[in-house]
């Protein structure tokens, strides 16, 4: 994680401590824009564009579109010619809001799409586990795990794959 893209996902969060939500949600529309319209973004990080010209183009389509604080975000980012770093940014801010906000995020890697009851089965019991007040799952289908599941959240890994066995079988023969 790169330390630009937290400090400004920081300094948002708590600039906007008081409704998440709706600057998440906010920040999402703007990254999707940025994302998906080449015109916008290429008219962003064109270095031959002056400042107040793609500042106000941002407050021309974005007043009243977008709250005080997540304008006057975007229009720092482009003064420090950080708007390329959007992307990452965003995904600091949400994990950043979700941290703060006890939600647990993990992967679950399997051979096959599991049931809706499986997935609900690992939500309770990594909610326990981890005391959080909720759980966002990434469902991740991975035929080369041969069979199993997998489940990741952080920097923590739970492996209960065949290949990861097999793995390490093989290490172990291998001492």
């Amino acid at each position: 994680m790169p330390l630009v893209e937290k400090r400004y996902a920081q300094a948002l969060l708590e600039l906007s401590f008081a409704d998440i939500t709706n600057v998440r949600q906010e920040f999402l529309q703007f990254v999707e824009i940025f994302n998906s319209d080449k015109d916008f973004r290429d008219f962003l990080l064109d270095p031959t564009v002056k400042l107040d010209k793609k500042q106000g183009l941002i407050r021309e389509v974005f007043t009243g579109r977008l709250s005080k604080n997540m304008l006057n975000f975007i229009l720092v980012l482009i003064a420090k010619q950080r708007i390329n770093e959007l992307p990452g940014i965003f995904r600091q801010f949400v994990y950043l809001a979700d941290s703060k906000a006890n939600v647990l995020d993990m992967k679950v890697i399997t051979f096959a799409a599991l049931e809706e009851g499986q997935l609900n089965s690992l939500k309770e019991k990594f909610g326990k586990i981890y005391k959080a007040s909720a759980v966002k799952i990434t469902e991740i289908v991975d035929p080369s795990i041969i069979g199993g599941i997998k489940v990741v959240i952080g920097d923590k890994v739970y492996d209960g794959s065949i290949k990861g066995r097999i793995e390490s079988l093989t290490e172990l023969v291998n001492i």
